[in-house]
């Protein structure tokens, strides 16, 4: 990993928002997951009867891979599924988001010190002309 590319993977795993971000994507999918075991877990044909099937549901969900293994069947149940889905695509939606604005961020702070050094590089030329031609007038009037 080159320098550049540290750099803003440090920057991105020390951003307080990005670790509050993740920390509510798990929360919620757990509280979730935990949540939806009583809805479905007295209901014919459910699949999700402990809390461990509650959390691969919720997992599964969240991310949007839903194997379809393990899903609920009574109606509030689904709506828990609703939620999850919503949730996930909104918050991975939200971290894509971050990083993205971070890169930016990082690239726009690149080439602003970029140009600072080149406008500190043109001044200096310019003082140096303007006391080369200081000199020559000097010289002109002698």
């Amino acid at each position: 990993m080159n320098g550049k590319v540290r750099a803003v993977a440090t920057k991105l795993v020390r951003s307080h928002r990005l670790r509050m971000i993740l920390l509510l994507l798990v929360s919620v999918s757990l509280l979730l997951g935990f949540a939806v075991v009583p809805i479905e877990s007295g209901a014919a044909g459910s699949k999700i009867k402990t809390y461990g099937d509650g959390v691969w549901f919720a997992a599964s969900t969240v991310t949007g891979v839903g194997y379809g293994d393990v899903y609920p069947v009574t109606p509030w149940g689904r709506v828990v599924g609703v939620v999850l889905e919503t949730f996930g695509v909104v918050m991975f939606g939200s971290v894509v988001a971050f990083v993205s604005v971070e890169l930016l961020r990082y690239q726009e702070d690149f080439y602003v010190m970029r140009m600072l050094t080149r406008l500190d590089q043109l001044e200096m030329k310019i003082d140096e002309l303007a006391k080369r031609a200081d000199f020559l007038v000097e010289e002109k009037k002698k």
